[in-house]
């Protein structure tokens, strides 16, 4: 029995043995897919939680790589810093034939083209607030006298807003307004080094500061937050006094949007440009711009004084469009970042009344300094997150109508223009604090007379920082 015993427990052993040996030890290949899983699954949790929190308050919509730096004092009271520096060196070709028929010689100049401070914050649940502090250009030489311009300092941003449903935030104060949608995107993550020139047809009357003015805008989402719209009543143009009545007699300027998203949402202040790869973005956007001058009362700039009082004003209204697209070549953001793909086009038409001439007008209208024109964008830009550059290139025109002679579009303010820019740009770190960019860009000046060039040449070497 004790031979038995001992041969049925050295079967049990051999047997538990290679029970033992049948277990196989987990291989590299399934540790790697175990960690991606793990890295997978903490990846989605974090674009969960920044998904939630964008929807809940006001972004500034700078694509963020990383943890947000907010300083939180209570649950609903939070302030966050921001700072911006945009330094230029750029070599702008004059437009003036020389003596001998040679082309024009070079500009140079260096300066800031946007140093910027700036806070946004809250203190109880849902009412923000946000102030951006500039100063412009500043260095920049007259191309006239020489003169460098000086650091004033101007406020931009600063407004007051509360959420009161999802589909009804209202904000008030110094609001950018909703033009089109290159004019929102932030200029942190412009997919070239600036917004486009045609962004600014519709401030050409000088009534706004920076495409802001001061007003209340309504704005709220749909559809989980994939439709927002924006509808804003602005100061806009007030005509002067006239015997009988004092100034700012006059309506308000109206301007509004409706925005479409397809794929991920934005529901920041602003939005567009580079997401860097943390955003995959669709989407379709159309813009609403009108105001309309008194007859009683005067003309505005550049008509001085009560002239084109008791004279008929043309509206002025401007409408825009655009198809956007950001697409990570993933095929899925990452709120780490990785390469992407950007791509903007955007058409514009405005018109501020006028007719005839600013030497005899026909009609004076409601901005005789925006000309009856059509304006065009396409911009493009690719970006590399492990080699840290991006390439980007865009082209942009202003056709003026030629309901106006060509003398007096030759001499407009704001003649008929083709831009085109192309340029590199490399990012210091895997993230948007720091980048360098080179920028050349043709402008063809398509009415230029006889004693002008018809086209010119601008390099632009830019080095940009931001913190947030």
């Amino acid at each position: 029995m004790s031979l038995i015993h001992q041969a049925t427990l050295t079967a049990l052993i051999c047997a538990v043995a290679a029970a033992a040996s049948a277990q196989t030890t987990p291989t590299e290949a399934d540790k790697e897919a175990a960690k991606a899983a793990k890295e997978a699954t903490k990846a989605a949790k974090e674009a969960a939680q920044e998904a939630a929190k964008e929807a809940k308050t006001p972004q500034l919509a700078v694509a963020l790589i990383g943890p947000a730096r907010e300083l939180k004092f209570a649950e609903y009271t939070w302030f966050r810093f921001g700072a911006q520096v945009q330094a230029w060196f750029k070599a702008a070709q004059d437009r003036i034939i020389q003596p001998d028929g040679s082309d024009g010689g070079w500009a140079l100049d260096f300066y800031c083209r946007r140093c910027r401070f700036f806070v946004t914050g809250s203190v109880i649940k849902d009412v923000y607030f946000n102030v951006l502090f500039e100063s412009s250009n500043v260095g920049k030489a007259d191309p006239i006298t020489g003169v460098k311009g000086t650091a004033i300092p101007q406020i931009l941003d600063a407004y007051g807003q509360v959420k009161f449903v999802d589909f009804f935030w209202l904000s008030g104060g110094s609001i950018l307004m909703p033009l089109t949608r290159n004019g929102l995107q932030p200029t942190t993550t412009y997919v070239s080094i600036d917004n486009a020139n045609v962004d600014t047809t519709p401030v050409g009357q000088g009534n706004s500061n920076v495409l802001r003015d001061l007003g209340f805008q309504a704005n709220g989402f749909f559809l989980d937050n994939h439709l927002e719209y924006r509808l804003g009543v602005f100061q806009g143009t007030r005509q002067a006094s006239i015997p009988t009545q004092t100034a700012s007699h006059n309506g308000p300027r109206l301007v509004g949007m409706v925005s479409a998203n397809f794929w991920d949402t934005e529901t920041g202040y602003v939005n567009g440009g580079h997401y860097y790869g943390t955003k995959k973005v669709l989407g379709v956007m159309g813009n609403g711009d009108y105001q309309v001058l008194r007859k009683a009362l005067p003309a505005t700039t550049p008509f001085a004084g009560t002239t084109g009082a008791g004279s008929d004003k043309n509206p002025y209204y401007g409408v825009s469009g655009a198809v956007f697209i950001n697409y990570p070549l993933s095929g899925s953001p990452s709120p780490r970042g990785g390469d992407e793909l950007v791509g903007l086009l955007q058409f514009g038409y405005y018109d501020g009344g006028l007719r005839g001439t600013l030497l005899a007008p026909t009609n004076f209208g409601s901005y005789p300094l925006v000309l009856k024109q059509t304006n065009y964008l396409a911009e493009a830009g690719y970006y590399n997150h492990g080699a840290r550059f991006s390439v980007f290139g865009k082209w942009e025109f202003r056709k003026i109508s030629e309901i106006y002679s060509l003398a007096f579009r030759q001499g407009a303010p704001i003649p008929s223009q083709m831009w085109i820019a192309g340029g590199v740009k490399y990012y210091v770190g895997p993230v948007n604090f720091m980048n360098f960019a080179l920028q050349y860009e043709r402008v063809q000046n398509t009415d230029a007379p006889d004693t002008q060039q018809k086209g010119t040449h601008n390099i632009t070497f830019q080095m940009q920082t931001i913190l947030y």
